[in-house]
């Protein structure tokens, strides 16, 4: 079903434009009315416009000006344009300008709708031409790697599909993979000095380690690879060698052959090869896991979550690990000493030591890279502690901690940390977020609360504006309304309220008739002598002599 926009200046027109055609035999569901050319783009921008009929000559924007416009907007929207004018260059500037047809008004009724008809039919087939066979056909072939990524993904993340789909999908897609093939898997991190470049140099460099693994594997695999959203490459590997593959998936003795040493050598080897080559060739680390053998697809989700387990029991180092031992990953593990080491994390950012909070992070992350190298376990315990002490004053502050991280959220989440390098720089720089912040924050109360109590004095300059009844009236100590006041405004509250007062009675003396005895009660002083002496004092002369100054 098609939607037809119809513009001129003239309602009649239009109107009569619309009435003429036929919509159910056309096959038209909608026909927008517009009167000018800004109503037709606003039109536009709202619906899905098939044709376009429009008057050339109109106020502001021509029909010619309007149909270039369609065309930057919708390339695939057709023009038909009407004029009263019976040009050559009209027309030809609009056939050159893409338009599919020219009437003059008054237009006969079924040269419209014969017009209208042969657009709707060109259109019809554009859209034929775009679902055709030879199309779909080349498409699938320009996204072909993209695919294959993403399915490989979708049963890692076990994504179930039915049998059928999945062996459907995998033909179409030309993956030589089946159910029941005992497969391999390799799973790859990169580290540093990777881990440190923009993301468009490090997609680079991705897929430049993902070209070497596959170069090296395929001469014993067919290799299926993608890259999760963590920026781990996963690899899918099915032996090429007959003695690798069983008969019968669910032989046990052909299961247990495959765990046989000269297959973890041989994978053991090349995951070596691929390691050294990028250490040799992009002077890069990468970690290399390789699990168990495993049935497809049934089996490919707990290998993956095998390799992702491993990756954050070992952070950094670029460690090669096929099959990992038990009695390695039984270690007793050890406790660390910084991370609990009085004064605890919240209480330095209760007392507001950042400084110090920074320090004890450098001698956290120190500990961690010299006792307890590529343990993901105790990288984890030391980044809960310090991002749930950062969540903590947040809290305490009457906040969230995604409140405060509104740009990258990767500096809260853990899997973004491939080295502890790459987790203190996040770390700190998320330190540094909150603190700004916090701080900002806690400036904007202090502003907040000078303006109370200047309100205040203002309001009650003639009585009493003492410390304690500031304090009163902000509710806090007066020792503290003190200091916070010097603090915020470098001079101390005594000498600001002295300052107000002296200017007020100065203006008044200049500039009303009224007694020194009433100037002195208007600015709080009861004791006229004493009034007289403070005046002298701040501006070099009496009130009277002032006043006789400035007449």
């Amino acid at each position: 079903m098609f939607q037809v926009l119809i513009v001129d200046d003239e309602e009649s027109v239009v109107e009569g434009v619309a009435a003429t055609l036929p919509c159910p035999r056309l096959g038209i569901e909608a026909i927008h009315k517009a009167f000018s050319a800004s109503e037709a783009l606003a039109t536009l921008a709202k619906h899905p416009v098939d044709l376009l009929i429009t008057d050339i000559r109109m106020p502001g924007m021509s029909g010619l000006e309007l149909m270039t416009r369609v065309q930057e907007i919708s390339r695939t929207t057709k023009c038909i344009l009407l004029t009263g004018y019976a040009d050559f260059d009209y027309a030809k500037q609009a056939i050159s300008g893409g338009a599919l047809n020219y009437l003059l008004k008054p237009v006969d009724d079924e040269e419209l709708i014969t017009a209208v008809e042969q657009a709707l039919e060109a259109k019809r087939q554009e859209w034929q031409g775009v679902v055709s066979r030879e199309r779909t056909e080349r498409t699938l072939q320009e996204n072909l790697p993209l695919l294959r990524r993403n399915l490989l993904l979708e049963l890692t993340q076990r994504k179930r599909l039915p049998p059928e789909v999945l062996e459907g999908r995998m033909q179409t897609l030309g993956l030589p993979f089946a159910h029941g093939d005992f497969i391999a898997s390799l799973m790859v991190r990169l580290e540093e000095p990777f881990i440190q470049y923009d993301d468009y140099n490090l997609l680079l460099m991705e897929y430049a380690v993902t070209n070497i693994a596959e170069e090296v594997l395929q001469e014993h695999y067919t290799v299926w690879s993608c890259r999760d959203a963590h920026g781990y490459l996963v690899f899918a590997l099915k032996p090429l060698h007959k003695q690798w593959t069983p008969e019968a998936a669910g032989d046990p003795a052909a299961a247990s052959a495959l765990q046989r040493p000269q297959a973890t050598e041989i994978l053991e080897r090349l995951a070596g090869v691929i390691q050294n080559f990028i250490q040799a060739t992009m002077k890069g680390n990468i970690s290399v896991f390789g699990g168990a053998w495993g049935e497809f697809p049934a089996h490919l989700a707990d290998m993956y979550e095998e390799g992702m387990l491993a990756f954050r029991r070992h952070i950094g180092g670029g460690f090669l690990l096929i099959q990992p031992q038990e009695d390695a990953l039984a270690r007793p593990i050890q406790a660390m000493y910084h991370l609990y080491e009085p004064p605890v994390l919240t209480d330095l950012l209760e007392a507001g030591r950042w400084d110090d909070f920074r320090s004890k992070i450098g001698r956290i992350l120190a500990e961690l890279a010299e006792r307890f190298v590529g343990s993901g376990q105790h990288a984890l315990e030391a980044y809960w502690a310090i991002a749930g002490a950062l969540a903590y004053i947040a809290h305490k502050s009457g906040y969230g901690l995604f409140d405060l991280v509104t740009g990258d959220r990767n500096l809260l989440a853990f899997d973004s940390f491939h080295s502890i390098g790459q987790m203190q720089a996040r770390i700190l720089e998320l330190v540094d977020l909150v603190q700004a912040e916090l701080e900002g924050e806690t400036r904007h109360a202090h502003h907040v609360m000078i303006r109370r109590i200047h309100s205040y004095i203002e309001q009650h300059l003639h009585n009493d504006v003492s410390l304690q009844a500031i304090a009163q009236e902000v509710f806090l100590h007066p020792v503290y309304v003190s200091q916070l006041y010097k603090n915020v405004m470098g001079e101390s509250l005594s000498d600001y309220v002295l300052r107000q007062r002296m200017e007020k009675a100065a203006f008044q003396i200049k500039h009303s008739r009224k007694k020194v005895y009433e100037v002195a009660e208007l600015v709080g002083y009861q004791h006229v002598p004493y009034f007289i002496r403070v005046f002298k004092k701040y501006y070099g002369m009496p009130p009277q002599e002032y006043r006789d100054a400035h007449s």
